[in-house]
């Protein structure tokens, strides 16, 4: 007689229907899966209800094995149910194979509903679980840089949360929301499956005076009354230092002064966009009464009651 009672294997009653076997064995083979399942007696207890299904699902083998109590496999005795030519056992034919492990490894095999036929899976190791490999899943993290970081480019080392310090090359011209992928840089994958990406979601911090649009900047720069009439020469920043420019006599206050290619790479074409100064004139506060008159008796020379709308 069998060493192994097959049903008290896969949990059933020796009268036991065809469909209620099939059914303890695929919710058997979902529990104890080593890919699932870490346990170090689950890849024994996993061979143990394959064994006991290659018998019990085969209604032939069954009649045999309910009348004699032992079943020879072979010469070899059992096979081991990780090996290509035991899932090919007639038997195991009519168990939707993907029904039982596609949710396990997550693999775009057939749909629900649809028999996974052998070549479903890639089959030709000893271990069965060794061929369902998968890809690792992408690792998201979100990098916050300075406003001249993303604007001229820059490199920057990230710790991630298994101990793992990867550089990261930012490139000139990049946005708030900009995502960066780096391939095979995510979780590794499972049985000789690749890993993942990561993906890095750029944040830019807010600049104190550069405000972006597009590839353009635009910077405000106050002016006293004496050099918007006479017009002056003075420093104003751009992304990569001070440059001097000139401010012509009688700027209003609301003029633009624009300097070519001063403003952001195009990440795309690396063509650079402009710098656009605006010029805000400041009045002076806190006269004296005597210079306040003095201003007042100039202007009134120059007086343009005249209001334009536009």
């Amino acid at each position: 007689m069998s060493r192994k009672d097959y049903y008290k294997v896969l949990g059933v009653e020796k009268k036991a229907p065809q469909a209620e076997i099939k059914s303890a064995f695929k919710k058997l083979a979902r529990k104890y899966h080593p890919d699932v399942n870490h346990e170090k007696s689950a890849e024994q207890r996993f061979k143990e209800i394959s064994e006991a299904y290659e018998v019990l699902g085969d209604e032939k083998k069954r009649a045999q094995y309910d009348q004699f109590g032992s079943f020879n496999f072979g010469s070899g005795g059992p096979r081991n149910p990780y090996s290509q030519n035991y899932w090919q056992s007639s038997n195991f034919n009519d168990v939707d194979l993907e029904d039982i492990f596609g949710d396990i490894f997550g693999m775009g095999g057939p749909k629900r509903g649809r028999k996974a036929g052998r070549s479903s899976f890639n089959f030709g190791r000893d271990d069965f679980y060794q061929q369902t490999s998968r890809e690792g899943s992408d690792i998201n993290w979100t990098l916050p840089i300075d406003f001249i970081e993303a604007a001229n480019g820059c490199e920057k080392q990230i710790l991630l949360t298994d101990g793992k310090k990867i550089k990261v090359k930012i490139p000139a011209g990049v946005d708030h929301g900009s995502k960066i992928r780096l391939a095979g840089k995510g979780n590794p994958g499972v049985a000789g499956g690749s890993a993942g990406n990561l993906i890095i979601d750029i944040q830019v911090n807010p600049h104190s005076y550069f405000k972006r649009e597009g590839d353009n900047i635009h910077l405000d720069a106050s002016l006293s009354l004496e050099e918007a009439v006479n017009g002056a020469s003075i420093k104003v920043p751009t992304l990569t230092g001070m440059v001097q420019v000139k401010i012509p006599g009688g700027t209003q206050s609301g003029q633009k002064l624009r300097l070519k290619n001063k403003g952001v790479k195009n990440i795309k074409t690396q063509i650079p966009g402009d710098l656009f100064v605006n010029l805000h004139v400041k009045y002076p506060a806190n006269l004296s009464n005597e210079d306040k008159d003095k201003l007042v008796s100039i202007l009134e020379k120059y007086k343009d009651r005249e209001r334009v709308w536009s």
